[in-house]
């Protein structure tokens, strides 16, 4: 049994996963020459120089389609890593949702965040729904703000009175903790990480990204994912219609 915003994450997991391996067949065809056309000037096979402008420009040589494949598994698995992120957001911020809605404690879900909505915008939300969204979405901003992925997690948790497993959590952390970095510094990582998370594998101190990277990424956030899910349930903190399957 899991909540809807499970499944709606893992959906979009799934999805992620086909680029993945989508990118890594290409990438083993094109380096064992499968696309290569030894009569042909350009780098692949099927280029068109009136369609591809960019890339006719690229010469016939496996040099040449080594460095435009790892270019874009490289940009594949960046896109992958911050996507993923956002989901594992989203889900977060659904399931504070669903719990809001069904009626859990709504001091804890608040707790030290002040919170005011006036009668108008009450009135103006027009249900009890919308008036639960706008308050948990108001309530995961200033999470959000505070722009610690580690307090994201466990604070989630603290408010949903989970006891979601610590270990997990700091597993997926370094994993989720890349993206900054990819958005912020293409995936140059600072000293103080690379102390703190020696098992993240780097070369000239940018994160590697390659299938092995993605392959834990995947694991590790999954299985966290999984756990705060199974403690929802658990917990009885969703109604039916936020369960898959009821």
């Amino acid at each position: 049994m899991h909540s809807k915003p499970y499944h709606s994450f893992m959906q979009k997991i799934h999805y992620f996963d086909d680029d993945i391996e989508l990118v890594d067949v290409l990438r083993d065809s094109v380096l064992a020459n499968d696309l290569t056309d030894a009569a042909s000037q350009y780098v692949l096979s099927r280029v068109d120089p009136a369609k591809h402008k960019h890339l006719s420009r690229r010469s016939n040589s496996h040099g040449s389609r080594y460095n435009a494949i790892n270019h874009l598994r490289g940009s594949v698995y960046s896109s992958y890593v911050k996507d993923a992120y956002e989901e594992v957001t989203e889900y977060l911020k659904s399931v504070l949702r669903c719990a809001s809605r069904q009626g859990f404690n709504t001091g804890r879900l608040i707790g030290e965040h002040s919170f005011k909505m006036d009668a108008t915008t009450v009135l103006a939300l027009g249900n009890w729904d919308a008036v639960c969204r706008t308050i948990t979405d108001s309530v995961f901003q200033t999470l959000e703000a505070e722009r610690s992925t580690l307090n994201l997690l466990r604070k989630t948790a603290t408010k949903l009175a989970l006891n979601v497993d610590q270990a997990l959590i700091e597993a997926a952390l370094p994993y989720l903790e890349t993206r900054h970095y990819l958005v912020h510094s293409d995936g140059l990582l600072s000293q103080e990480f690379l102390q703190k998370y020696p098992q993240i594998r780097h070369q000239n101190n940018y994160v590697t990204l390659d299938y092995t990277f993605i392959t834990e990424f995947r694991a590790n956030v999954v299985k966290v994912i999984e756990n705060f899910d199974a403690e929802i349930i658990g917990a009885n903190f969703l109604r039916n219609k936020d369960i898959h399957g009821q």
